[in-house]
């Protein structure tokens, strides 16, 4: 009985995405913003000579369940706290909970967060991250409302 139990769990898992192998689920609806996250960071490194950082799939996803679950909590860093990095990051950067109304939505946050860590300077614990010795990059972004919450990991 048990096994047989198993056998339609897993089944009816299977049957929930219907999508044939090799087919690519639907970009995030918000890929730019992800895109432009990567760049800025890339951009802000070309300033002080430093290699671009390449984007990371699975740095992205963590990224994107880090934002959410911090967005929903308001409690930064939270969730890679909880997860020690998820086995996946080194060092997570936030822009918690920012009103979108009020810095032109979520490229406006972007933009002026990153900007933001940028101007700490080396004695920042964000701008550090922005350059330290790294080779990847992911972001996550989550809509709660009026506010969104963005998420940088690295290694």
């Amino acid at each position: 009985m048990r096994a047989l139990t198993v056998v339609a769990l897993l089944l009816s898992a299977c049957a929930l995405d219907a999508r044939p192998a090799g087919v690519v689920p639907d970009p995030s609806p918000y890929e730019a913003e992800l895109q432009r996250c990567v760049e800025l960071v890339n951009q802000y490194r070309a300033t002080i000579k430093h290699t671009p950082l390449q984007r990371s799939a699975a740095l992205e996803a963590f990224a994107a369940k880090a934002a959410a679950n911090d967005g929903r909590a308001h409690v930064g860093h939270q969730y890679f706290r909880r997860t020690k990095g998820g086995g996946v990051s080194f060092a997570e950067n936030a822009i918690p909970w920012w009103p979108m109304a009020s810095v032109g939505g979520v490229r406006g946050a972007l933009e002026q967060g990153l900007q933001m860590m940028w101007d700490e300077g080396p004695s920042g614990g964000h701008y550090r991250n922005m350059v330290a010795r790294r080779s990847e990059i992911g972001c996550g972004i989550f809509v709660n409302g009026g506010e969104v919450t963005i998420v940088q990991e690295f290694r």
